[in-house]
């Protein structure tokens, strides 16, 4: 938000709607320098979460380098015991956050709308006490499950521990609204999604090969980003909750990733006997497919520079591959190594360009945009 302001200034600038004495101002309007509340802000939060961090990971290794010297008791005392201080450190945290940011005091009379009063403040969600307090509870109670697996001996498998972890950390990711938890989940659910493929893969083996999983992984993640986008541009209850641009950058880079490891296996599998290569020609068709879509989305409906900036990166990807294929059994792979050096550098600058050209385009759009509103 804050680059697209500043791109559009710059727009108004080179169009004269900004005197060169008043650009200076303007700029700092629109991206204003830190100050030192900021700042110290800013350090608070790092150390804050940073805190909860060592202290959940202080209290693992601990558990595990006494586990012999510690009786049943004592380990779920501990465990328990820092449980419930992160609940209760979030329950007094929110509750004082709330005293200050909606006051009960004001009087609920006729001339409050009835929204206002019920609609929640943005600033509850975030980097904030209250949510620390939360990922800190969180990791306790990853810690329990796993504590209970090795007391008891249930026989569960490592993927039930994560999977159950993240269902019950749902809800404190929902109401906390905060990017570190939601992808605390998403990568639960992975981490769970790759040890239930790993634990049944001989049961499996006849149904998913190893080109399939990495498909479903790329399916998965696709999924998790289209549901904090759908979950975003709905207007309902929850909207602010699902307002997480990290988890959906990561969601996103995740897919993209594993469909660029799915075309990359597909290259160099790809066998000219077509009995033999008619069903890698689906992985193929998938690939194109979905980003195909994604491109279309973020070109023409959403526009934003970071999905395009990954698509093309999978492309580019892709090509170089198929060149190499081709090349280096080629006789001359000192002309093949030159060759593909060339198409890489030529790939990386054309894509570069473009993303430059579409950054322009999409300022000036939002410079319309800017116009319109203001004249309405």
């Amino acid at each position: 938000m804050m680059t697209q302001k500043r791109s559009t200034i710059w727009h108004w600038f080179l169009d004269g709607k900004i005197d060169r004495a008043n650009f200076k101002a303007a700029m700092l309007e629109a991206y204003p320098h830190p100050n030192a509340n900021k700042w110290q802000q800013l350090i608070a939060n790092l150390l804050l979460y940073l805190g909860v961090l060592l202290v959940g990971a202080g209290v693992i290794f601990f558990m595990a380098f006494n586990w012999d010297a510690l009786s049943h008791l004592s380990k779920f005392a501990i465990v328990e015991t820092l449980f419930t201080l992160f609940i209760g450190g979030f329950y007094l945290a929110n509750h004082t956050q709330k005293k200050y940011l909606l006051p009960s005091s004001l009087p609920h009379n006729q001339h409050t709308p009835h929204f206002q009063q019920s609609q929640p403040s943005p600033n509850i969600y975030g980097w904030n006490l209250p949510n620390a307090m939360l990922l800190g509870a969180s990791i306790m109670l990853g810690a329990l499950l796993a504590l209970v697996g090795q007391t008891y001996q249930t026989g569960a498998d490592p993927w039930q521990l994560f999977a159950i972890w993240a269902v019950l950390i749902l809800p404190f990711a929902y109401i906390a609204g905060f990017d570190l938890l939601w992808l605390l989940i998403v990568v639960l659910l992975n981490v769970s999604l790759g040890l239930y493929l790993q634990s049944f893969a001989s049961v499996f083996s006849f149904l998913l090969e190893d080109i399939q999983q990495i498909a479903i992984f790329g399916l998965v993640n696709l999924a998790i980003h289209l549901l904090f986008i759908l979950a975003k541009s709905f207007q309902w209850r929850g909207q602010l909750r699902f307002n997480c641009l990290m988890v959906e950058a990561t969601s996103l880079l995740a897919s993209i990733s594993a469909f660029t490891w799915l075309i990359v296996w597909v290259i160099f599998d790809f066998s000219y006997d077509y009995n033999s290569s008619e069903h890698i020609a689906y992985y193929a068709l998938l690939y194109l497919a979905i980003l195909t879509s994604l491109f279309v989305w973020y070109r023409y409906r959403s526009p934003s520079l970071y999905p395009l900036t990954l698509v093309l990166t999978s492309i580019s990807t892709a090509i170089v591959s198929l060149l190499s294929r081709e090349l280096l059994d080629s006789h001359d792979p000192i002309g093949g190594f030159f060759l593909i050096a060339m198409v890489v550098i030529g790939l990386t600058s054309g894509s570069l360009y473009w993303l430059k050209q579409l950054q322009k385009e999409f300022a000036q759009t939002a410079t319309l945009n800017s116009e319109e509103a203001a004249h309405e």
